[in-house]
């Protein structure tokens, strides 16, 4: 199961945008046309998101994602695990 991630700078400029009544697309677009690839961001989980006060649930906040009320997460390739080889299996001492 992939894990989804938010950047905090983003979630932090949805909820300005929403409590000064802005439109938090607009806050988030002057946020990423900012944001420097040279400098390191902060990530957040599910729980990094009830941390900061957004706890729906995991069916709610999807819903929210595809109705375009919230900001759409972002996912990291996961890597294949390396096959064992039969050699190496065989050279293991039983």
């Amino acid at each position: 199961m992939a894990l989804n991630f938010w950047f905090e700078d983003v979630v932090d400029a949805f909820l300005c945008a929403c409590a000064e009544g802005r439109d938090w697309r607009e806050a988030v677009a002057q946020i990423e046309a900012e944001a420097d690839d040279s400098k390191s961001r902060r990530v957040l989980t599910q729980q990094g998101l009830k941390a900061k006060g957004i706890s729906y649930s995991r069916q709610h906040l999807n819903k929210k994602v595809r109705d375009g009320d919230f900001p759409p997460p972002f996912q990291v390739p996961s890597t294949p695990r390396p096959k064992k080889s039969k050699q190496a299996e065989a050279s293991l001492p039983v």
